[in-house]
């Protein structure tokens, strides 16, 4: 195996631990389409929407700390749950091309902000961690834990 093959294979294999430490198994189902819902770590709800295109259309989030509670909802969104995975040398492997999961970023990173990450483990199973950062007279919130099933 050459220097660059190995170097590519060592990418690939560290791209997959960090973005699923849990090495959970992916959606074995394409269609993920319908309504969520569950709960957060924090005991709220947590509901989301995808489309028939594989897209999450909206976000509901429910949050609880440092004395401050609420929910922020978030609509005509279209996030691929498709990754963008680049396999050296290619092509990917079927488990990598049906992997699905979503990242959302409400707000600015030097600022008050929502982010939403998710994980498609079964085709009727998600979850993901929610962080809600520097909100004004509540503070930080992050890595907070959430399931939620299909509808």
């Amino acid at each position: 195996m050459t220097s660059r093959a190995r170097v590519g294979a060592l990418v690939a294999c560290v791209s997959l631990i960090a973005c699923n430490p849990t090495t959970p198994s992916p959606s074995s189902s394409g269609a993920l389409d319908g309504q969520w819902s569950g709960t957060t770590a924090q005991g709220v709800p947590i509901t989301f929407s995808v489309a028939s295109n594989q897209k999450v259309t909206s976000i509901s989030v429910g949050y609880s700390f440092n004395g401050c509670s609420g929910i922020q909802t978030y609509s005509n969104l279209s996030l691929d749950t498709a990754p963008t995975v680049i396999c050296v040398p290619g092509p990917c492997s079927n488990d990598i091309s049906s992997f699905r999961s979503f990242n959302y970023l409400a707000g600015s990173p030097g600022g008050p902000s929502t982010t939403i990450n998710g994980l498609f483990v079964l085709g009727s199973r998600a979850e993901g961690q929610v962080a809600f950062r520097d909100y004004p007279g509540c503070g930080t919130a992050a890595g907070i834990g959430w399931t939620a099933v299909r509808q």
